[in-house]
């Protein structure tokens, strides 16, 4: 089934939104996790508003990784063996990200991670606000479900397709990082708005 584009029944504040969001000072994250069992980080990349990497390590969780996790990311115990520990890394980490707008696809998700990370080695989880893309993409897609009076979250996979887009290096870190940035930059072509740093899109 053909996936739909938007139409001129889409609610025009949803445009307005993300030019909103994206004339701030932002940067897109994404992490990769132990998995859905209080999870803490295992990778976390972030980028800038054109597409540079700010931000790309492997981190040594404290907990196991869980075997779902490891199929779906690659990242085994093996893997991450002689990688360091999440403080090596916070400081950089905490640098990029305080005072930014973050833009995450599934935000609630990441920024539970990182809360459980930096709680993890008694670490000071940085002041920043968050944007998710998730949710305004689900709005944007309009898939309601009655049952739970909301509209019905998609994946970062049909957020590509929708908008056309490549998909990068799926479920690591920052291609998924990279994959949010190309949706982003169509969807602001879509809504008339064009950034500095923006490639032409076919």
């Amino acid at each position: 089934m053909a996936l739909r584009r938007p139409s001129p029944g889409i609610d025009p504040s949803l445009w307005d939104e993300i030019r909103s969001v994206l004339t701030k000072l932002y940067v897109i994250l994404d992490t990769e996790t132990t998995g859905l069992l209080a999870p803490e980080m295992v990778s976390v990349a972030v980028i800038d508003p054109e597409g540079r990497t700010l931000v790309d390590d492997i981190v040594r969780p404290a907990k196991p990784i869980e075997p779902d996790a490891q199929r779906i990311t690659g990242l085994t115990k093996d893997v991450v063996a002689d990688k360091p520990e999440f403080p090596s890394v916070e400081p950089q980490l905490t640098s990029v990200l305080t005072g930014q707008c973050v833009i995450i696809y599934n935000a609630a998700y990441d920024v539970s991670v990182l809360q459980n990370t930096y709680d993890r080695y008694g670490l000071l989880l940085p002041q920043f606000e968050t944007w998710c893309a998730m949710e305004w993409f689900a709005r944007v897609y309009g898939e309601w479900n009655e049952r739970r009076r909301s509209y019905t979250w998609q994946s970062l996979a049909k957020a590509a397709a929708y908008f056309e887009v490549p998909q990068e290096n799926a479920h690591n870190a920052l291609g998924d990082c990279l994959t949010t940035w190309n949706v982003l930059q169509a969807a602001l072509q879509r809504a008339g708005f064009r950034m500095n740093g923006m490639d032409p899109l076919l």
